[in-house]
């Protein structure tokens, strides 16, 4: 028998907990419950359940900075996120996603809808862990590009590190990642260059890349520059990173034209 989904409810309004505590666990979750913000992410990182149901109004600290929090620690940046909260603004909700929230739902809320949300995010994590994916990630920083290594083999991926530009293109071309990964400031002199060889090479075009680049370099980028929409801001979210790679792999066509399955 296979154990029990741990959902870890982060919610100050102790009836809403308990009625929704009660709708889970005849689902079949266990459910773990903190009252703040603080002692959620003390109760994530202890306990490390599959998923998080989080409030944004609550004392201490709020929503957003729990998401935060959790999606910039190596212990909890791979925990799906649900907002579950009476804030019914779209600031909130750009802004819950842009912390790496999976969905976003107001309350009062519709139980069908939390639990679709709820088995949709699980069966996402299921998935990632035999998750099919080859990624070249081009990268000068080792410490960076060891631990991205650490975290995308976790998810599932492959992952081929270069630690120069002209190395990684030798391995694009011979190892055919199905996304590249490059750091816009591997090589100071090579960067737009490399774009520019991958976007153009008929073996490499038609892989997606995403360029890393602190805010700072971004801010710089003439805002017609080619894939300047692909542009990841470093320090990474992981959490954020995996849904963009994800996302890739789902889009990208399969060699008979038609677009990839979403199923394993």
């Amino acid at each position: 028998m296979l154990p029990k989904k741990r959902i870890l409810v982060i919610d100050d309004e102790l009836d809403f907990v308990k009625m929704l505590q009660a709708r889970l666990r005849i689902e079949g979750y266990e459910v773990l419950v903190a009252e703040d913000g603080i002692k959620g992410v003390q109760i994530a990182r202890r306990e490390k359940p599959d998923l998080i149901i989080l409030d944004i109004m609550m004392p201490g600290m709020d929503g957003h900075t729990v998401c935060d929090t959790l999606k910039k620690s190596t212990l909890t940046w791979s925990i799906p996120v649900i907002y579950l909260t009476a804030k019914t603004g779209q600031a909130d909700e750009l802004l819950a996603m842009e912390k790496g929230a999976r969905y976003y739902l107001t309350k009062p809320y519709n139980p069908a809808i939390l639990l679709e949300m709820v088995k949709s995010a699980l069966t996402t994590v299921d998935q990632a862990e035999r998750k099919e994916g080859r990624v070249l990630l081009i990268d000068k920083d080792l410490a960076f590009a060891g631990d991205c290594e650490a975290k995308l083999k976790q998810a599932g991926y492959e992952v081929i590190l270069a630690p120069t530009a002209e190395q990684g293109l030798r391995s694009a071309r011979e190892l055919r990642p199905e996304i590249i990964l490059l750091d816009f400031q591997t090589s100071h002199d090579d960067s737009h260059a490399s774009i520019k060889v991958i976007s153009h090479d008929d073996a490499l075009k038609d892989i997606p890349l995403f360029i890393l680049a602190p805010q700072t370099v971004i801010d710089r980028v003439d805002p017609k520059t080619a894939h300047l929409e692909k542009f990841i801001t470093k320090p990474v979210s992981y959490g954020q990173l995996l849904e963009i790679l994800q996302n890739a792999l789902r889009l990208k066509p399969s060699p008979d034209g038609t677009g990839r399955p979403e199923g394993p």
